[in-house]
């Protein structure tokens, strides 16, 4: 359990920190994520990066019950797909990312932002 409370305070404030930026830095984002597309090797990068924090996660956290420690997991694996797709295919993720952005990134990130302030809230007063 304490595992779980650890994850659930790092996870929850690093969604609070990093969907209030992208929040208020909405025009900034979308012409950051244009530029990504003319040179893929930053995602490239981040993908594994993004595959270290996911293994990390799954392999000290792989837990499917039905309470809030399945959100973690569940981000884990997500973190996973996200960092093996920019690995295997960066050029294709960014092309969709830029679609996905245009299209869904207020809600997607309002989505986020909430699961942020909900896994704070277990986190510290677990």
């Amino acid at each position: 359990m304490e595992v779980s409370i650890f994850l659930a305070k790092v996870l929850g404030l690093y969604f609070i920190i990093t969907c209030l930026a992208v929040l208020i830095n909405y025009k900034a984002v979308g012409k950051i994520i244009q530029a990504m597309a003319k040179d893929v090797s930053g995602v490239f990068f981040e993908g594994f990066i993004a595959l270290i924090i996911g293994l990390l996660i799954v392999v000290s956290h792989n837990i499917w019950t039905t309470d809030w420690r399945l959100i973690i997991t569940i981000i884990g694996w997500i973190t996973i797909v996200k960092g093996v797709a920019r690995i295997l295919a960066p050029n294709k993720v960014v092309t969709w990312g830029l679609k996905v952005y245009n299209r869904m990134a207020p809600v997607t990130f309002i989505v986020l932002l909430t699961a942020g302030v909900y896994l704070t809230y277990i986190g510290f007063t677990a």
